[in-house]
């Protein structure tokens, strides 16, 4: 069952208040997400969380609009203390602005055909039995 993943994303932000903000992120350094796997393993307060759930909290976290919108802007990453750690190239600020592949593939797609008003397929069956002396 997928568990949502709002309250890790908050413990995210509670433990690295620097980097980690829902309203105002900071594009993260590349391998920010490996040091907190990392870090799973033995920080108590990360400790039950699921790896994978772990994981697809930080997708969520940074495929998130403001997270997007703060790399398309440019400018340094930043690690978990809230450190410069390089620079978000111009490829990654293209590919921030660019239409995510979903909500791309559901602008361009077709609308769903409906189904036609007051028409129902029906099949009926039955036995047909014949009445003795006919």
């Amino acid at each position: 069952m997928l568990q949502d993943v709002n309250p890790i994303i908050d413990r995210l932000c509670e433990l690295f208040p620097a980097v980690f903000n829902r309203h105002t992120p900071k594009p993260l350094k590349i391998g920010v997400g490996r040091e907190v796997l990392a870090l799973a393993g033995v920080d108590p307060a990360l400790m039950e969380v699921a790896r994978t759930d772990l994981r697809r909290a930080l997708k969520v976290y940074t495929q998130a609009f403001r997270y997007r919108q703060a790399l398309a802007a440019g400018g340094p990453r930043y690690d978990l203390n809230g450190q410069p750690a390089g620079e978000v190239t111009p490829e990654q600020q293209a590919l921030a602005q660019a239409p995510r592949k979903k909500a791309a593939a559901r602008s361009t797609s077709a609308p769903a055909p409906s189904p036609a008003a007051g028409y129902i397929k029906m099949t009926l069956k039955g036995r047909v039995t014949s009445k003795p002396g006919n």
